[in-house]
């Protein structure tokens, strides 16, 4: 049995596909019938590379089936905070990770964790990532704020990420990200 897709069992309201007018639609197709073409040609004559091939999409992340596993696709960074524990700015970012079971921080690369008790974290706010154009998508990079007692942490990750976090926690759905401060609504 497959294993589900993030995106479709999380509790938080997903983004909606932008909607396209009908020149981007047209314009849209007869560049995949174009592409469709080219590549029937390609592997018609044997000249198509299995490269080719592999780059025709994606799969978006799954949940894992070992639920002490996080999703590696979907890392929050921890760009900031108040926590005693976190450390000074410096190459290598902490990640603020979750599972089924458990929420931690890590802190490098050589294994240093903190665990979070995910009942006493609460979301305090959640934006576009400064510099994000917009619009609001699976895939948009936002900023949150999560808190909890002595702990504040300022976060950036795709928005799937963050609702993975938040669906773990039981965050409630805060809605669609915020525009950046400074930035005109979208």
């Amino acid at each position: 049995m497959e294993k589900p897709r993030v995106q479709d069992v999380i509790s938080w309201r997903r983004p909606r596909r932008p909607r396209r007018s009908l020149r981007e639609g047209v314009r849209s197709a007869t560049g995949l019938l174009s592409a469709a073409v080219d590549l029937a040609v390609s592997v018609g004559s044997g000249t198509a590379s299995t490269a080719d091939l592999s780059t025709l999409g994606t799969e978006p992340p799954r949940v894992p089936q070992d639920p002490a596993q996080p999703v590696a696709e979907l890392p929050c960074v921890v760009v900031g905070g108040t926590a005693g524990w976190l450390p000074a700015t410096g190459p290598e970012r902490p990640h603020l990770w979750a599972t089924r079971g458990r929420t931690w921080v890590a802190l490098d690369a050589g294994g240093q964790d903190v665990e979070l008790d995910r009942t006493s974290l609460a979301l305090r706010s959640l934006t576009l990532a400064p510099g994000e154009p917009g619009p609001w998508t699976l895939d948009a990079r936002c900023a949150a704020t999560v808190t909890g007692p002595g702990t504040e942490l300022a976060v950036e990750g795709a928005w799937l990420a963050i609702a993975w976090l938040g669906h773990l926690a039981g965050w409630p759905d805060p809605g669609p990200p915020a525009a950046p401060d400074g930035a005109h609504d979208r």
